[in-house]
């Protein structure tokens, strides 16, 4: 195995644009055995996370016991603890989101995670010591992930709780900014 051979390990590498590759190359067999010899419909992967939708309890504990045998045994791999069957009542927690059978949430750590990144970004402004291109490309990231889901009151909050995009600094700054980009593209 190619990722044995240069990492000392089992698994995929983490971190880099490669494992992304790996994991669509070496779960493809994985893949295969899902949908041919277990025959399940309803089957979704992404890189390293899949679902599988199955009528009954009963067919989820038989289909992972059988996907845990098939990659120990053929993939030299194992599902992490986080693998676990639910009712789709509860919702499915895939890509960073909560999918309902009606609607999309984001995941709950997904809007802790910007709640605290705003507070940081409000104390840096405070300070004058904020990123504002690093800051606005962060917050325009989280914008498109969530933009996928219903969220619309939840952006609206974070954007009004950012005290950079309510600043006149804010405006000035990358007035001056567009200003010099148009006289220098004039001059060239």
């Amino acid at each position: 195995m190619i990722v044995e051979a240069l990492f000392g390990n089992l698994g995929i590498p983490i971190g880099n644009y490669t494992s992304q590759f790996f994991a669509n190359i070496y779960l493809n067999e994985l893949d295969h055995y899902v949908k041919r010899d277990l025959k399940v419909k309803y089957y979704v992967r992404y890189m390293d996370d899949f679902i599988l939708l199955l009528p009954t309890k009963k067919a989820c504990i038989i289909a992972k016991n059988r996907i845990e045998k098939f990659l120990h045994e053929n993939l030299k791999l194992s599902l992490n603890n986080k693998s676990r069957y639910y009712p789709y009542k509860m919702g499915v927690n895939f890509c960073g989101y909560r999918i309902f059978t009606t609607h999309r949430l984001l995941r709950l750590n997904s809007k802790k995670k910007i709640k605290a990144n705003v507070k940081h970004w409000n104390k840096l402004f405070s300070k004058n010591e904020l990123d504002i291109d690093y800051t606005l490309q962060s917050l325009a990231s989280w914008m498109g992930h969530s933009s996928h889901c219903n969220s619309f009151k939840l952006q609206k909050k974070i954007l009004n709780s950012c005290d950079f995009l309510l600043s006149d600094k804010f405006y000035i700054s990358r007035e001056k900014e567009l200003i010099g980009y148009i006289e220098n593209s004039n001059k060239n």
